[in-house]
């Protein structure tokens, strides 16, 4: 029963990560190394794409792009990656959001640093998410996931 309902949140997280609108930036992120050693720091090679005609925002979310971290069990271990503090949820332009203007592409690096004892041996889910405001508009604002990526923790 337990191992039907992670699947369960497994898929449903999965396919709110496809809908990702059109009219909005994009985030494709891959791993520098899909796999590792337990204590290791995973890299992810992050895209940030505006291919619209048109200027958007890319809101800091919760304190920052928020890093997803999905284990076997279904349970979601970002709290503990650092960076990834939940913080005051109402505030989503803190700092102020990033413009994008069309045709806006950046390549980025982010060395993640879990706490101790997070990123034992299995496999993992991995992807990111942040706010996208149209024209700047909080009203406006879509959540904008990126793809899914696996990591592999090893002994």
């Amino acid at each position: 029963m337990t191992l039907v309902c992670a699947l369960a949140f497994v898929s449903a997280w999965r396919s709110n990560a496809q809908s990702v609108p059109n009219d909005t930036f994009t985030i494709t992120i891959s791993l520098v190394a899909p796999t590792m050693h337990a204590g290791g720091v995973p890299v992810i090679d992050e895209l940030t794409d505006n291919k619209t005609s048109h200027l958007v925002y890319a809101g800091w979310g919760e304190g920052g792009p928020v890093v997803e971290l999905i284990n076997s069990k279904g349970e979601d271990v970002s709290l503990h990656i650092l960076g990834n503090e939940r913080k005051d949820t109402d505030n989503y332009l803190r700092p102020p959001a990033k413009r994008l203007e069309p045709g806006y592409h950046k390549q980025a690096l982010w060395h993640i640093r879990a706490e101790q004892g997070y990123l034992t041996p299995g496999i993992y889910k991995v992807r990111i998410h942040r706010l996208a405001f149209i024209n700047g508009e909080i009203e406006s604002r879509v959540e904008v996931y990126s793809n899914t990526v696996t990591l592999t923790v090893v002994p």
